[in-house]
């Protein structure tokens, strides 16, 4: 059956209407979204950066209150900077910029200091990686069978006193830190580390064998393996700035 022309002018203008009332829609969300940053105390350019930002972050995959909570933090820095004559483009570049400082945000610069702890995990299981593997391995090319092979304590304990140590010892050389002590003091001190730790590496050895038990070759090993997991757990996840390897 053939439309007729009245038809079709009626189709097109509740066509038209339809695109007129997503458009007046679209229009009243955004002067809402807009009015949100508006008589918070923001200057009108700082106002209208944080609403092109909202823009920008609800494209994003963060949750809309992760969204919420940065939009936050940043009106507050805002009226803090405004005291001072900062705008939003001065603290934080384009909007693009502080969307992409937010979603890839720079790994903070190392501090031996601040990451003492993982410092010295990450080295301690290096350490006990290092024994487990020599301990396990070696057996299979000696004739002594387990002669000469340190327990499971001692090695826990040698491994932990030089992972404590070896960060300090790191803090003692770091370049670009205004030390405590001239070089060469510091060089007496880790050189007097080291003399402590060998002192305890061979009286761990002679740790009673009925706390100190010397396990199996393969059990060594596969303490080796989860050691080294471990480690390499510790690397992916904190900041190692004072590791062995």
């Amino acid at each position: 059956m053939p439309v007729s022309s009245n038809d079709e002018t009626k189709q097109n203008q509740t066509a038209r209407q339809r695109n007129a009332n997503v458009h007046q829609d679209r229009d009243r969300t955004t002067k809402i979204v807009h009015s949100q940053f508006d008589n918070i105390g923001l200057t009108k350019r700082n106002a209208e950066y944080m609403f092109k930002f909202h823009q920008e972050i609800a494209k994003t995959k963060l949750t809309p209150q992760q969204q919420a909570d940065r939009e936050h933090e940043m009106v507050s820095e805002l009226l803090a900077g405004q005291k001072t004559g900062k705008t939003a483009r001065n603290m934080w570049g384009t909007v693009d910029q502080k969307v992409q400082s937010i979603l890839n945000p720079p790994k903070p610069k190392p501090d031996a200091r601040r990451d003492y702890w993982p410092n010295a995990a990450y080295n301690a299981l290096l350490l006990f990686v290092i024994f487990t593997f020599l301990y396990g391995i070696t057996f299979f090319f000696t004739k002594t069978g387990t002669r000469g092979m340190m327990g499971i304590t001692g090695i826990i304990l040698s491994a932990a006193v030089a992972g404590l140590g070896i960060p300090l010892m790191t803090m003692l050389i770091q370049p670009g830190v205004k030390h405590k002590y001239p070089l060469w003091i510091r060089i007496i001190m880790m050189i007097g580390f080291f003399i402590v730790w060998m002192a305890i590496f061979f009286f761990a050895g002679m740790i009673p064998a009925v706390i100190n038990p010397i396990l199996n070759p393969y059990v060594y090993i596969g303490l080796g393996v989860i050691g080294v997991v471990a480690a390499y757990f510790v690397k992916r996840n904190f900041q190692i700035t004072g590791g062995l390897f």
